[in-house]
């Protein structure tokens, strides 16, 4: 963690004080959800779309609680205003109880992540990997297959990993959200499959100003070598080109580094007033 406190049901508290107990059978268990946002240059991005995520994430495992999104709201800010963040990420770690009344949300700042700018510029490499999670719309603290493929991806080099599920489809990172294209249009896997990130949301709405199609359609692992070229999303990452997947390369279309600059553009008016193309940090963004 960084800063002087963290958050536990909106009560700062300090950092180095924080503790959960090795007994606690429903964090040790994974009964909770999970949600990251980012502080930019002083700009908290979308906490209100990342508080409605999270509470969307624990009401499809049935975790009962007593919280509302704008509460949760307040506390992260809170929290960022008190800790003096700059440029930080803010974790917020959800765990479930017996009842309604012993739910706990504990909120922490966190370093920021900045890939290489190399990266951007020539592509990152994924590897792909069989697995894929029990709920795939609910941010949970049930990681393991997440945690193992993105491990197996640092061992070989690479930036992440693409799961492929049973059917032979691929579906998303172990943190990013895949995209593909023909060159024309945008592609990703179907909502139902994967776990909408909020970059994916915003961005869907950044490309459809554009003018650009964005398309959910599957895509199996063996259709790789058909399309153009392939990115992935995430808080941390926003739009990251990939050069390989698995053992084929492939060259970065122009449309990729188009959509980096759209996007960037899109949340630079964002930062800028607090809207883009009519999403308004208020608004609840997440699939029902």
């Amino acid at each position: 963690m960084t800063g002087k406190f963290c958050s536990l049901n909106g009560e700062l508290i300090p950092a180095d004080s924080a503790a959960i107990r090795v007994d606690d059978i429903d964090f040790t268990y994974g009964y909770g959800v999970y949600e990251t946002l980012k502080v930019r240059k002083g700009i908290l991005y979308f906490p209100a779309l990342h508080a409605r995520r999270l509470l969307y994430s624990a009401s499809l495992i049935g975790l009962a609680h007593n919280f509302e999104p704008e509460r949760i709201e307040a506390w992260i800010g809170g929290l960022v205003e008190a800790n003096g963040s700059a440029d930080a990420n803010v974790k917020m770690l959800f765990i479930g109880g017996e009842s309604a009344g012993q739910a706990r949300l504990y909120i922490m700042t966190l370093n920021p992540l900045f890939p290489s700018r190399k990266l951007y510029r020539d592509g990152a490499k994924a590897i792909i990997y069989a697995g894929e999670r029990v709920y795939p719309q609910a941010k949970t603290l049930n990681m393991l297959i997440s945690t193992m493929a993105f491990r197996q991806a640092q061992a070989e080099g690479a930036y992440d990993a693409i799961l492929r599920d049973s059917r032979g489809f691929l579906t998303e990172g172990t943190r990013t959200n895949l995209f593909y294209t023909d060159g024309r249009k945008i592609f990703t896997p179907p909502a139902d499959t994967v776990l909408e990130g909020v970059t994916k949301l915003t961005l869907a709405r950044a490309v459809a100003e554009a003018g650009l199609e964005l398309c959910e359609r599957a895509l199996p692992e063996n259709e790789l070598d058909r399309w153009a070229g392939y990115f992935l999303t995430s808080t941390s990452t926003k739009v990251m080109p990939l050069s390989r997947i698995g053992a084929a390369d492939f060259e970065i279309p122009g449309i990729t580094g188009q959509i980096m600059k759209i996007y960037d553009a899109w949340l630079e008016r964002w930062a800028a007033g607090g809207t883009a193309g009519g999403v308004t940090d208020g608004e609840a963004a997440v699939r029902k």
